[in-house]
């Protein structure tokens, strides 16, 4: 029988530890643009209308039967799209104008911990070993309820300021019932939609995360009974497990089984530390296609092929791997597996928190290694890959499906729920758009998003976040951060 393997070059998984106003305009740490107030300018957005229509942009529906259309409409009424055409007036509607926009569906990060923007800036030159030595062994212990919130409405916050709808939150402070909770509170605050991924404690690194003997906390009980008890709410619930690479077999077996008979997804990190742990899912019998495997650097190529088999989804966070050392990223081989492919951001301590960034670089690091034999031949490449629309897809309709959330978003599809981006077209760098899918794709970035609608509620209008909580919150976030950095010994 094949057996998870440390390769020489690998890191034991044994011993890596050691232990309706006018926008307000509040720069944060260079994270948000504009934050607080309405953003309302044209009496065409209230807080939730029930019926929307986003007039006369260039709509990228990344739906293969709707495909590109120009000056066209998109009808939304309760949250959900109804029609996308050109000419669309219906009565008492509001009217978003996107005129000399692009209407893309919203991305979908499918890794974040959210958590980590009270301590964003602190990590940018540390090693993965580092990070699990300070982050989860010291700084995590430090978060309390309070900090969970406002990491989490923060964190959400930068997202749909950058055109993200759906995230995936992998929530490793669950240092108790209440920190999960407010963690909670902050996403549905923040008005993003998110799969909340529940981790395990951040209280002690040794215990939950080095060759862990310890089951999946049962507070997952008691959130998948009292506070997900419907499964297509805007924020659903996952098991976040340590899996094979983390923890012993036998919790590997008990939080899969757990997670299933609750009929949640589980999503683990895995193969940054070295190749073999897919083989010891095999051997237990617990591939499926609820199972997300973030990383998967070290994975050699048959375990690719086991993920793609049992429909299984690969979470790549292109700029945290390269940084930190977990190997290249593995785009293309998920891909050519046929695993479900997606991008995310991880951890916004030490990189950017914008898909456009992610998603670029994981492309951009693909098409490097798909031209490199040609290169090395001496000869000249007659073909890129990737191209711009798959690249898009990846970022949206790829990430939904990676979070079984394909029938819900991820395309902008009339009867899906309507989260939308709207990218500006007249910006300095999207002016002119000759090409909307690679405008979104390839040249827009945070500054370019003007709107942004999640559920069929607008979050972000004329460039500025519509939340007034984010204002409110702002002098106690930073407060929260300046607290658990000096507690952590990381303050200046």
């Amino acid at each position: 029988m094949r057996r998870r393997t440390d390769d020489d070059g690998g890191v034991s998984r044994r011993s890596y530890l050691a232990g309706s106003a006018a926008a307000v305009s509040l720069p944060l740490s260079g994270c948000l643009g504009s934050i607080g107030g309405s953003g309302a300018d044209d009496g065409s957005t209230g807080d939730a209308p029930d019926r929307l229509v986003v007039r006369n942009g260039t709509v990228v529906s990344v739906d293969p039967d709707i495909g590109v259309l120009e000056r066209a409409d998109v009808y939304v009424e309760n949250g959900e799209i109804v029609e996308v055409a050109e000419g669309i007036d219906p009565d008492d509607a509001a009217v978003i104008d996107a005129s000399g926009a692009v209407v893309a569906p919203g991305f979908v990060n499918t890794h974040l911990h959210t958590w980590q923007a009270g301590v964003r800036g602190i990590a940018g030159d540390w090693t993965f070993t580092d990070y699990l030595e300070i982050m989860l062994g010291e700084v995590s212990s430090h978060y309390r309820p309070e900090d969970a919130y406002l990491g989490n409405l923060f964190g959400a916050a930068e997202q749909l300021n950058a055109g993200t709808t759906t995230v995936l939150d992998w929530f490793h402070i669950a240092n108790s019932p209440d920190h999960s909770d407010r963690a909670i509170d902050g996403l549905e605050d923040a008005g993003i939609r998110a799969v909340f991924t529940h981790g395990p404690p951040g209280d002690d690194g040794a215990k939950w995360w080095e060759a862990s003997t310890e089951p999946h906390p049962d507070d997952i009980e008691r959130l998948h009974e009292e506070r997900f008890p419907v499964a297509d709410d805007r924020i659903t619930l996952a098991m976040g497990i340590r899996g094979p690479d983390y923890a012993t077999d036998e919790v590997v077996e008990e939080d899969i089984t757990r997670a299933r008979e609750m009929g949640i997804p589980a999503s683990m990190h895995i193969g940054s530390l070295g190749g073999g742990g897919v083989y010891a899912l095999e051997e237990l019998g617990l591939l499926g296609d609820d199972l997300n495997y973030v990383h998967a650097n070290r994975f050699e190529d048959e375990e690719f092929a086991l993920v793609g088999d049992s429909g299984g989804s690969i979470s790549t966070t292109p700029e945290v791997e390269l940084q930190m050392g977990m190997g290249t990223p593995v785009l293309g081989k998920a891909m050519e597996a046929g695993a479900t492919p997606s991008v995310g951001v991880d951890i916004v301590s030490n990189v950017s928190g914008d898909m456009f960034t992610q998603t670029r670089m994981a492309v951009g690091v693909q098409r490097g290694i798909d031209n490199q034999p040609v290169v090395d031949r001496g000869e000249q490449t007659t073909e890129v890959s990737i191209d711009p629309h798959r690249a898009l897809e990846i970022a949206t309709i790829e990430g939904a499906r990676a979070l079984g959330l394909e029938d819900r978003v991820g395309s902008i599809t009339p009867g899906k729920r309507a989260d939308l981006v709207v990218i500006d077209g007249g910006d300095v760098n999207t002016l002119p758009v000759n090409n909307p899918v690679e405008t979104v794709a390839f040249q827009a970035g945070v500054g370019n998003v003007d709107t942004v609608i999640v559920d069929g509620e607008v979050a972000k209008r004329d460039g500025a976040l519509t939340n007034d909580a984010l204002a409110e919150e702002r002098d106690a976030f930073e407060a929260s951060a300046e607290r658990v950095l000096s507690e952590s010994g990381l303050a200046e």
